[in-house]
Formats: C-alpha cells, sequence, structure tokens
C-alpha cells in the first residue's frame, strides 16, 4: 500500500503584497516575513517531489497542503522529519 506523507503551510495572517509561509506542520518560521514568497515556496516544493492538493484562501491567509510519496518506514517518523524548504527554520511552538 502507497504511503504519504504531508506538508502543511499557513502563510501570513493578512495579504499585504504576497503571502509568505509563516507556520510550516504546526511551527512558525523565524522571520517569516523575510522569507520566499508562497509562489517561490510552491516551486521549490514542487523541485523536492511534493505535489500541491488543497489550498484555501481566506480573509486570515492561506492555507496550503502538499504531499508526496512516504520515503521512510514510519508516517509518524515522516511527518516528524518534514523539514521547512526555505533557509528560515522553524521553531517549536
Amino acid at each position: 500500500m502507497q504511503r504519504w506523507e504531508y506538508l502543511f503551510v499557513r502563510c501570513g495572517d493578512v495579504f499585504v503584497e504576497d503571502w509568505r509561509p509563516r507556520f510550516i506542520n504546526g511551527r512558525e518560521l523565524e522571520d517569516w516575513r523575510n522569507g520566499p514568497t508562497v509562489i517561490e515556496y510552491c516551486r521549490e516544493a514542487g523541485l523536492r517531489g511534493w505535489e500541491l492538493i488543497a489550498f484555501s484562501p481566506g480573509q486570515t491567509g492561506l492555507s496550503i497542503v502538499f504531499k508526496r510519496p512516504c520515503q521512510r518506514s514510519s508516517p509518524l517518523r515522516a511527518e516528524k522529519q518534514a523539514q521547512p524548504l526555505s533557509r528560515h527554520q522553524a521553531r517549536a511552538g
């Protein structure tokens, strides 16, 4: 059976000029306001094998879900090891 790993991205609270990823799998990115735009982030995610499967724009931000085949033995381990795609690291929240 095919197993998947998922990447949940939440962009900034309001659309000013360009949405930027703020939370990755529930963890806030450091200095997210200076990080990549959502377009840059999606391009990089695609290059790393992530497929965009859902997005939800709203008044409070933008939510995006990606998936890719799980390359690790345990789905829970894969979730814990999912890393932000940008140079901005997630803080424990």
